[in-house]
């Protein structure tokens, strides 16, 4: 994949957690927001792993954070878009669509991976 392909992706993964968390955000008040967190967004995003947080967030808005995580690291370890299960590379449509996949379409209704 070529670093312009990369840096796509890496965009469309932190769009998706940015809207995501400005979500979260905009569902509290101003002055109860446990969710008020100085820094850039890799410092918002650990803060909302916390236990405490996290209980404000729903079950798929933890799962898709922890996916986007899981992707934005594989970009930093140099796999990203490469299947989970058996190493081919995830097809483009698919990547578009869901960014944070972690298989190909063939393997993605088995059930381990995303």
């Amino acid at each position: 994949m070529t670093q312009e392909k990369l840096n796509h992706y890496e965009q469309k993964l932190l769009a998706l957690q940015e809207e995501i968390l400005s979500n979260i955000i905009g569902e509290t008040s101003d002055e109860e927001n446990p969710f008020q967190v100085d820094g850039d967004l890799a410092d918002k995003a650990e803060a909302f792993s916390s236990v405490a947080i996290s209980e404000g967030l729903s079950t798929t808005q933890k799962e898709t954070l922890e996916l986007i995580r899981k992707a934005l690291q594989r970009i930093k370890n140099g796999n990203y878009g490469k299947c989970m299960a058996c190493g081919a590379d995830i097809e483009s449509d698919r990547l578009e669509a869901i960014p944070y996949a972690e298989t190909c379409k063939k393997h993605m209704s088995e059930g381990r991976f995303k």
